[in-house]
Order: C-alpha cells, then sequence, then structure tokens
C-alpha cells in the first residue's frame, strides 16, 4: 500500500528528454512549463549514443508526471539516483528541490516532499549537463572512460511515513575460534533519520537466512533522535561469505510510530573478513592468491554508461566465466551491479575517479574525494563483494606532495569504514619503489606495463627491488595488458604479455593478486580507434559486444584454480583424470566443486569433488553407461562421445573437455 510503510517504484517509463546545445532551458523557464519538443525515452538513459548527439557535451532535460494520489498527504517522497552523470538540477512542479554536482557516479536523493501536491499530477524536470569540469572528478578530460551524460542509473521513487530512514549502515563481524574456525558473528547497525521524530519511535529488527528469521528483536528510538546505534546482534552461528560460497543475510528494519507503520527496509550483508598480513591476503583466515580481470562498464555502443540489467550481467558471466574472482572499477558502480556481485561471488575494490589529474592533489582535490566516499560508502558498505576502497589512479606518485595527500586520505577513509583495506593504484613504483605513493595503502597495487608504455625494463629486477623496499606488504599487480593501436601485435602478443608476465609474477610469493586489462574493450573519449559511440580503446579479450576473441580463453586457463594433470582415460567403464589445485597463482583451497558429464543420447551426469588444497594432486573416476564407455567396448567412437564440465558451487564453469 502507498500509505503504509515504504513505498518504492522504479521510474524507468514515461520519460521525454530534449538537449539544450544553447543552454536556454532555465533561462526559457522549461523546468516550470516543461520541455518544448521533447522525444520519449526510458531511463537508464545516455543521449551520447544517440545519432546525432554522440558527440555533444552539455546540457539535457528530462520530465515526466508523477500521480500523488489524495491519501498520500502526509507522507515523505523522495526521488533517489543510482547515477546520473553529470552536474544534477531536480524542480518538481517548477520549484528548485535538489541539486547534485561535482561526481556523476555516486548516488544521491533529492526529498521532494514540500513541493508535492497530493491529489494530482506532479511535473518532475530534471537537467543533466555533462560537460568538462575543473571542479568534479574526475577533472576536466582527465579519464580514460566514455562521458556519457544523462540518467544512466536507475531513478527511484521511495514514498514512506515522515519518520523514515535515510541511511543504514550494517556491520557485519565475524568470530574466529583458536584454530581459525569461524566461532559466530555480531551485526551493528546505525540509522540515520530523514529528520528527528517528534514522537518515540518503536525499530523491528529482524535477521534473515535464506528467508528464515534467525534473530529478532525490538528497540525504541527517542523523539527528537536524528540518529541511532542498535545494540549488537549476536548469532551462534554464522555461515561465511566467500567468493565461492557467497553466503548472505538480511536485515529488516521496521518503524512504527502513533499505530502505524512510517518505514520498512531490508539490507543484505555477508560474514566475512579480509585482511593483510605481511605480504599474504588472508580471507576468512585462509591465505589466498587470486587471479582477475578488469572490466570496463558502459561499453556497449547501443547502451551507452546506460546499460541494463543485460548488458550488465551478460559481462559479468564473461568475468565470472573467465575463472575471474576479482576485479577493480576506476569509478563507482551502481547498487544492482554490486548486488550481482554479492550473490555470485566476485571481489570488487571500488574507486574514486580520479585518473591521473591533478597529479599532485592537494585541499581541493581531498574535499571533493571525501564528498564521493561518503556517498559512495553509505550507500555501498553493506555490500560483502567490496573488500577494498581506492583512492585514485595513476597520478604523480612519486610526489612527496601525492605521498602526503594519500596518507592523509586513507585516515579519512578509515574513520568513514575502518572495516576494509583502503588502497591507491600506482603507474611509478616500477621507478623508485620506496618512495611511491601505493605504500600508503594496504597493499601495493601496481600497474604493470614494462614493455609497452613504462619502455623495456628488466622486469625481475624491478619486482625484487619493490619487494626489498616493501617486505612487509602484499603486492597487487592491478593492470597489465596489450592496448592496440598504441602497441602493435594483435591479439598474439595479448596472449603473449598475459601468460609471460604471470609465469614471472608467479614466481614470486609476495604477489597477492594478478587483474589482467582489459576484459573488454572499451567505449572512452580518448580511444585510439573509431569515432562517436564507437570511440575506443582496443585493450579487450572480448570486443564490445562481448564476442570473445583467442585471448579469452588464455585468460580463461591461466585463472583457472585446477588444472588436469592426467587423462581424461576411457577406463573400467569411465573416465579417469588427475586434477590438481594449482599452488602460486591462483592459489586456494577447492571446496564444493562439481563434476557434469553430458553424454551423447542427452543423458547428464553429476558428481562432487573431493575438496583440495592448494598444491593437491586427486585421481577421480567417473562411472558412465556402457555405451559411452571404455574403447574396448565401445566400436563406434561417437557412441562414447561425452562434454565434461568441472563447476564451482556458485555453477560457474572451470574447464571443460569434449571427448568422442
Amino acid at each position: 500500500m502507498i500509505n503504509s510503510g515504504r513505498y518504492t517504484a522504479k521510474l524507468d517509463s514515461g520519460w521525454r528528454f530534449q538537449h539544450d546545445p544553447q543552454n536556454q532551458g532555465e533561462m526559457e523557464g522549461w523546468h516550470n512549463a516543461g520541455l518544448p519538443a521533447p522525444v520519449p525515452v526510458s531511463v537508464p538513459h545516455t543521449w551520447n549514443v544517440q545519432e546525432e548527439l554522440e558527440e555533444f557535451r552539455g546540457a539535457g532535460w528530462y520530465e515526466q508526471l508523477l500521480e500523488a494520489p489524495g491519501e498520500c498527504a502526509g507522507r515523505r517522497f523522495r526521488i533517489f539516483f543510482e547515477g546520473a552523470y553529470r552536474d544534477t538540477d531536480i524542480w518538481v512542479n517548477g520549484t528548485l528541490a535538489g541539486s547534485h554536482y561535482n561526481s556523476g557516479y555516486t548516488p544521491f536523493e533529492a526529498d521532494i516532499t514540500p513541493y508535492i501536491l497530493a491529489g494530482g499530477n506532479n511535473r518532475l524536470v530534471i537537467r543533466v549537463d555533462n560537460r568538462n569540469s575543473d571542479t568534479a572528478l574526475p577533472v576536466s578530460n582527465s579519464f580514460d572512460w566514455a562521458d556519457d551524460g544523462g540518467l544512466i542509473r536507475p531513478v527511484t521513487l521511495v514514498v514512506t511515513g515522515s519518520t523514515a530512514v535515510e541511511q543504514l549502515r550494517v556491520e557485519p563481524k565475524v568470530s574466529f575460534s583458536a584454530d581459525g574456525k569461524p566461532a559466530g558473528g555480531t551485526v551493528a547497525a546505525q540509522i540515520k533519520l530523514c529528520e528527528p521524530p517528534a514522537a518515540d519511535v518503536q525499530a523491528e529488527k529482524k535477521v534473515y537466512r535464506n528467508e528464515v528469521i534467525v534473530w529478532q528483536g525490538r528497540e525504541e528510538i527517542t523523539a527528537g533522535a536524528l540518529a541511532w546505534s542498535f545494540a549488537e546482534i549476536g548469532l551462534d552461528e554464522v555461515q561465511l561469505w566467500h567468493f565461492d560460497h557467497p553466503h548472505l543475510y538480511e536485515l529488516e528494519i521496521v518503524l512504527t510510530s502513533g499505530g502505524g507503520t512510517q518505514d520498512r527496509l531490508v539490507r543484505s550483508f555477508g560474514f566475512r573478513e579480509i585482511v593483510v598480513e605481511g605480504h599474504q591476503l588472508l580471507l576468512n583466515r585462509e591465505p589466498v592468491r587470486l587471479m582477475g580481470v578488469e572490466w570496463m562498464p558502459g561499453s556497449h555502443p547501443d547502451a551507452g554508461m546506460a546499460e541494463g540489467a543485460e548488458e550488465l550481467t551478460a559481462m559479468l558471466v564473461r568475468l565470472k566465466e573467465a575463472n575471474c574472482i576479482i576485479t577493480r572499477f576506476h569509478w563507482q558502480q551502481g547498487n544492482e551491479l554490486l548486488d550481482w556481485c554479492d550473490r555470485n561471488g566476485l571481489l570488487v575494490q571500488e574507486e574514486i575517479p580520479h585518473w591521473q589529474q591533478p597529479a599532485e592533489p592537494g585541499k581541493d582535490t581531498r574535499l571533493l574525494a571525501l564528498s564521493q566516499a561518503k556517498e559512495m560508502i553509505a550507500s555501498h558498505s553493506h555490500h560483502p563483494c567490496i573488500f577494498a576502497w581506492g583512492m585514485g589512479n595513476e597520478l604523480d606518485g612519486q610526489s612527496a606532495v601525492t605521498n602526503g595527500y594519500m596518507k592523509e586520505l586513507k585516515e579519512e577513509f578509515l574513520q568513514l569504514d575502518s572495516t576494509r583495506l583502503v588502497n591507491y593504484v600506482s603507474n611509478t613504483l616500477q621507478l623508485q619503489p620506496a618512495s611511491d605513493a601505493t605504500g600508503a595503502g594496504d597493499m601495493l597495487m601496481w600497474n604493470d606495463y614494462i614493455g609497452t608504455w613504462h619502455g623495456d625494463l628488466d622486469e625481475e629486477e624491478v619486482i625484487r627491488q619493490i619487494i626489498a623496499d616493501h617486505p612487509d606488504k602484499p603486492l597487487v599487480v592491478a593492470e597489465y595488458g596489450l592496448c592496440e593501436p598504441a602497441f602493435e601485435g594483435g591479439d598474439a602478443r595479448r596472449i603473449e604479455i598475459l601468460k609471460d608476465k604471470t609465469a614471472i609474477y608467479r614466481r614470486y610469493p609476495e604477489f597477492a593478486a594478478l587483474i589482467y586489462f582489459s576484459l573488454n574493450d572499451y567505449r572512452t573519449q580518448m580511444g585510439e580507434e573509431g569515432t562517436g559511440r564507437f570511440m575506443q580503446r582496443v585493450h579487450g579479450s572480448v570486443d564490445l559486444y562481448n564476442q570473445a576473441k583467442p585471448s579469452y580463453a588464455a585468460l580463461r586457463e591461466e585463472s583457472s584454480p585446477l588444472v588436469l594433470a592426467g587423462g581424461p582415460v576411457w577406463k573400467n567403464g569411465g573416465l579417469e583424470l588427475t586434477l590438481e589445485c594449482r599452488n602460486d597463482i591462483p592459489s586456494y583451497t577447492v571446496r564444493g566443486y562439481s563434476l557434469s558429464a553430458a553424454i551423447a543420447g542427452g543423458e547428464v551426469i553429476s558428481q562432487q569433488l573431493p575438496d583440495l588444497a592448494p598444491g593437491e594432486v586427486r585421481t577421480v573416476f567417473v562411472e558412465l553407461p556402457v555405451d559411452a564407455g571404455s574403447a574396448a567396448e565401445a566400436k563406434d567412437a561417437s557412441a562414447r562421445t561425452a562434454a565434461l564440465s568441472i563447476l564451482r558451487p556458485t555453477g560457474f564453469s572451470v574447464l571443460e573437455l569434449q571427448l568422442g
């Protein structure tokens, strides 16, 4: 019911759009009278994939009518934006109701309650401007992705009682016994209300696991309180979140006052611990060495930065099918994308979009970064997939100014969220490792382009110097790969770089993770190839339309935690194969994996695989029907054709073999 609790509605249809090349809309009163010559669009939307507007940087206007039934009188109305690029003004019935400037990828909301007229239609008008700005992050045109303008992510109407939750912070913590096994967990929760309530408010709390209540309680929020920290919730047993076992919980908060429900909010979360210890990265007390790839969203030419669930999911599935379980984003993403990562097991570093400039950041940049960090962390800190926050990418990492800035900014990040790692990604670590700004982070994160952008240096000599200068921190290669047409060699050289550099990194236990760059060719406003919506960098193992190149198979193979050490051999009415769990990169215990065999004729046989620790080798026998069986029993080779797949617990394929 719209007049009870919380009502939400995606505002994806009913929009009309008009671009404003002369920036005359406000002067002519478009915010009050409506758009003079609009076209219908759906949201998410960007004009930079539309014919004739691909190169347009400026103001774009959106409008639609919101119906507010008479029974909504006294309710609170808010518009929630997952992201709008970039500078945004919101009018309701001709009155400015909110603005959001200098940040194009962080979520924000506008409380439009004072401007809504119950019992009729209300004109909602939004102006978004994507021109370069020297007061934003990213600054000016210093960023290597598309600058698509518009309402690029979902817009949602939220209607609640007058007492409503503005922010809900969930902080789960897992406890471990002396032998490193999970021993229960706790959940802390903090609420910030939209405004102090005039009367006491009852808050009912419930924790769910697989839709079953595992804890419930009730507390009182006193009248006049704007923020509230609930008593810690204790659970005797918890299931941990892991990239192969992404167990999730839900916290439900229901606020009641004056005999009616004011608001209801449900937030998912997970119990997991990610820390660094020396050069090791520990996930739930297990040392892990991880393989990943960076994906640049917003690259489908038909959708751009307004990619919907279908395009986003297709790329995320492609990433996971590459056996990659860690990634990073140069700019903040939407909650729907991060929800997918939570459910399917993908570790994420989400970053402030501070790319190269200003190379020596100062106070103004710090204030911008902190403003974005507050919005990012307030909206995204419940996601267990996010293991780290990023402070920037490829600045002047050898500068004392940048070093001081990163140390100070990290401390401020930790005040916002002390439960995650904080890092800066450097492309200068190879110069003077001891003095590089990435040392301010919890991990050394290095964009390694020795052999291309960084020239011809001795790779292993550089690595040894980095390790000598930083013996107590994990080393992560945050980018390595080949960018065309800046460098020649095509996909064959891309495979060569992937294999050769990965082989070198594997020889050094100080490397905790590798993030190949990149999964996809990507649209970027500084692309060397193509024009308009096709302007791109050819850097990926799939193209703009998610079509795989040969290097994708190589990435998948290099990233697999399991390798076939022997077989498969047809034997005694079945197949025998020997599996080895990698003990370099990637390196982690394989638990709950399964084998699926599709037999000629349509029959599918499945069986669980034994758990394997890093370096462990096990022989597995798969019993098959006799007509699919041994070579001695089958005269026709096609009769024993089988397709074998090894699957993660999440269902993603690790290895596939076609036998016949």
